[in-house]
């Protein structure tokens, strides 16, 4: 199955690299596919977080 996903380059310092490359391994995912695992994990954390301050009152408005 071929996708035309953008590509990008990235530098990893060798621990970082070895990390990630290990962590994939144990959970039987690429490389590529561990980095989009992770990736999306931070997207959803992001988003959870913009909702959960999105749904308190905001103190500028009160002034």
């Amino acid at each position: 199955m071929s996708h035309s996903y953008p590509q990008m380059k990235i530098r990893l310092p060798p621990d970082v690299h070895d990390h990630v490359k290990g962590a994939a391994k144990r959970q039987q995912r690429s490389l590529s596919g561990h980095i989009v695992f992770l990736l999306r994990q931070e997207m959803e954390k992001e988003k959870a977080s913009d909702h959960a301050v999105g749904s308190e009152p905001d103190a500028l408005d009160s002034e």
